[in-house]
């Protein structure tokens, strides 16, 4: 089912729509949050890996992808969200810089199955979920990451800011109504 509304902003991929998977969970980025950060990223990006951790739509990676990145790996727990994934992929005829991986990022991080590195990482997990302290300490712990990474994470914005484990530093919060964006970076203060 095509997502009304649901499409790629910007790059070359521009216009083109995403499928939505029916699994209860999936709350996609909307047009609007995107927009905005990735006015805040810097609009394009000079190749590079991405990781879009729990993807449901894969928005997140798929416009990273459009405007630049080389090659992004999505990892999604619902099966049927996974599988909608490899569709999108598919649909849009980047398959060969897309890697879908179906199950728990943390377990994934923590194996090294990741390997990256990975100059721009996502994280929407559900909101209801409070696994985002779990998944920050998990990428910061990991060498997944690319010594100048940014990692996003998204989140309901009445909660509150996650805080940035012992290698990330937290640089940023952005509000656009009940969505907070909060951005680190790898490496510490200085």
């Amino acid at each position: 089912m095509a997502g009304k509304g649901l499409r790629i902003i910007a790059g070359e991929l521009k216009g083109r729509r995403l499928r939505v998977p029916q699994s209860a969970g999936v709350r996609p980025t909307g047009d609007r949050v995107r927009e905005a950060l990735f006015s805040i990223l810097g609009g394009r990006f000079p190749g590079g890996r991405a990781l879009d951790a729990f993807a449901g739509t894969g928005a997140l990676g798929f416009e990273a992808l459009s405007r630049g990145v080389d090659a992004v790996d999505f990892v999604e727990a619902d099966r049927d969200a996974a599988e909608t994934l490899r569709a999108n992929a598919a649909a849009l005829e980047v398959t060969a810089r897309c890697r879908v991986h179906h199950g728990d990022v943390l377990r994934l991080l923590r194996r090294g199955a990741l390997p990256g590195p990975f100059a721009l990482v996502f994280a929407d997990p559900p909101w209801t979920d409070d696994v985002l302290p779990s998944f920050l300490a998990a990428v910061a712990g990991s060498d997944a990451l690319d010594p100048e990474a940014t990692i996003v994470v998204e989140h309901d914005a009445r909660g509150p800011v996650p805080l940035a484990p012992q290698g990330l530093r937290h640089v940023r919060t952005a509000v656009y109504g009940r969505t907070a964006l909060d951005l680190f970076t790898a490496g510490s203060a200085t």
